[in-house]
């Protein structure tokens, strides 16, 4: 990743999270109750997980390390390139966690530096883009009826940005950010209950596509819903906790979310 192309006072010059009308605190305060998931007639959803699943994780690591490098070339007269390749190594091996601290005693900077590196690595518009074919497949499902959220784990405020970067507002019909609802966020059936009410859906109307068998496919098979796994490689996974459908790539979402959706025994539409 070219540095140059990741200025980081441009990065850091990004919108504000605008206020969402409900947080944990709120849906707590109101009551599930008087809140109940909803059941679109005749409709169809389909709930998507955000990291590892529309894009790879790691570019957004490693756009956040380029903006914390110029960070310091600027503030710090730290070689940029040297910056970055401390980081990038520090990730890749036994000092994965503990990046800013290694890269510090590497540089000589103060460890009091870390919260502020930490802030501009949270704070930055990350250089990430959607996997190849994703907001085709996307297009495709809404055209043939199908009802989209995205429901994600971490900070809101980053997962924010992410979803600013990669465009994804125009191409699905909601995002939740699971820990405004729920400590932790997914697996909890709080988070879930929340896109489904945003999406006016059942859980037996949607299908959950992610590729964490613990968050999305257990997480959404508790409350009932089918579930289309995205093959990730490495990960290993007992027979019991196996989605209903197995993909490769969101290409074959399209193709395959009528194939899944038909096990409910709802009717197509």
């Amino acid at each position: 990743m070219s540095l140059g192309h990741i200025p980081w006072v441009e990065r850091l010059r990004t919108p504000a999270r605008p206020p969402q009308p409900w947080t944990s605190a709120s849906w707590a305060a109101m009551g599930e109750r008087e809140l109940p998931v909803g059941r679109r007639r005749g409709g169809r959803g389909i709930i998507l997980d955000l990291d590892d699943t529309l894009y790879p994780r790691e570019r957004f690591v490693s756009s956040g390390f380029a903006a914390v490098a110029e960070f310091l070339a600027t503030a710090h007269q730290v070689d940029a390139q040297r910056a970055f390749g401390l980081l990038t190594r520090a990730h890749a091996g036994p000092q994965h966690g503990q990046e800013f601290q290694w890269l510090c005693d590497r540089t000589g900077l103060s460890r009091e530096l870390v919260p502020v590196m930490l802030d501009v690595f949270r704070r930055h518009l990350p250089a990430i883009q959607l996997n190849s074919g994703v907001a085709d497949a996307l297009r495709a499902l809404r055209s043939e009826g199908w009802r989209l959220g995205i429901l994600t784990n971490g900070l809101p405020s980053v997962q924010f940005r992410k979803v600013a970067a990669l465009g994804l507002a125009s191409l699905v019909d909601d995002i939740v950010y699971a820990e405004e609802h729920a400590v932790g966020g997914k697996p909890s059936a709080a988070a879930f209950r929340a896109i489904l009410r945003a999406l006016d859906l059942a859980p037996e109307q949607c299908l959950c596509v992610g590729d964490d068998v613990v968050r999305d496919i257990r997480g959404a098979r508790a409350l009932g819903m089918r579930t289309v796994r995205l093959v990730r490689p490495g990960a290993r996974l007992a027979a019991c906790d196996e989605a209903d459908m197995v993909i490769h790539s969101l290409r074959e979402l399209p193709g395959a979310a009528g194939l899944v959706h038909s096990m409910t025994g709802e009717h197509v539409a």
